[in-house]
């Protein structure tokens, strides 16, 4: 049985503290039968996280990553096309009145009842207007908080096969050269990442980071790299290894010009790594995630990110 199809198999579903709990305790034991130390670390706060590290993060030359944590299942995917901002940012406005919908609609029927009982206009706008303001939090809560995900193949089980297949792949001469982190509390808003930065600042503003999110489906293997990351002397290297794999389309860009939000924006010389499909006008677009259509990682791109980055390590 492949990683992925393990991953699929035993902990679909990464949401809830328990379910966490269990696959952090599946990692680490699997981590530490390849010959790598691995350990949790918690970092407290309004929502405690639990980051899973692989090695020294402070020593290595590059530090690949991805987050473990699934979502919450939600009425639209999350509909992202990194190299087409407008699209994404009027996509982005469209989820708005999705989420202003059920409690506007709350809202109007209350104050229709209230005035037709005889409450005063301006008394019955004011609990209607309450009554719709909470209703809005609300949403953002079940967004957040509410029924998990079933199917969470892409979004991010894809980049923990990700970190695992490289992991397995990297001779034990190069191990030293490599870090990993799986960060928790990625769909709370990047929390995990955002605190590991905030207790680890030479990784925060030093470490060239790799982070794989929704690297299973699609043909086209997008990385999204800053200016200062760009110049780094061995980012030709990265550019060059990845190019030298078959099999998927690789494709190098600026994220200057683009937009992928995700734990890679926590740190200054992140790299983010993500599978897109394509069409005329749009571009490259990945979409499904969120959703219970969540069921795609090929295996193909796994393979071609552990050897691209395999190679990568090596020439460092």
């Amino acid at each position: 049985m492949s990683i992925i199809e393990t991953l699929v198999e035993q902990f679909p579903i990464r949401k809830s503290g328990k379910q966490k709990e269990a696959f952090r305790d599946w990692f680490i034991t699997w981590a530490r039968e390849q010959g790598y130390t691995a350990q949790a670390t918690t970092h407290r706060g309004i929502f405690h996280s639990t980051n899973v590290v692989v090695g020294d993060p402070e020593q290595a030359e590059v530090v690949f990553t991805a987050h473990y944590d699934t979502p919450a299942v939600m009425p639209l995917p999350n509909f992202i096309t990194p190299c087409n901002v407008l699209v994404y940012l009027l996509y982005q406005l469209l989820l708005v009145p999705v989420l202003l919908a059920p409690p506007a609609a709350l809202a109007a029927l209350l104050g229709f009842v209230l005035s037709r009982l005889g409450v005063e206009p301006e008394a019955a706008a004011r609990v209607a207007g309450f009554v719709g303001f909470i209703g809005v939090y609300v949403m953002l809560g079940i967004m957040m908080f509410g029924p998990a995900n079933r199917h969470n193949v892409n979004d991010n089980t894809s980049g923990v096969a990700a970190v695992m297949e490289l992991m397995q792949r990297l001779p034990g001469d190069q191990r030293g050269k490599a870090a990993f982190i799986l960060f928790d509390n990625e769909e709370k808003g990047m929390l995990g990442s955002a605190a590991y930065a905030s207790a680890h600042k030479a990784v925060k503003k030093e470490k060239l980071l790799i982070n794989m999110d929704c690297v299973g489906d699609g043909e086209n293997l997008l990385f999204f790299a800053n200016r200062k990351t760009r110049e780094l002397p061995c980012y030709p290297r990265l550019e060059a290894a990845m190019a030298a794999q078959t099999g998927r389309n690789f494709v190098m860009n600026r994220m200057e010009k683009c937009v992928y939000p995700s734990d890679q924006a926590n740190y200054r010389l992140g790299v983010a790594v993500c599978a897109c499909n394509q069409m005329k006008v749009i571009g490259y677009y990945c979409d499904k995630i969120h959703t219970r259509k969540d069921t795609v990682c090929e295996q193909v791109n796994l393979d071609f990110l552990a050897d691209g980055l395999t190679a990568f390590v090596a020439s460092l």
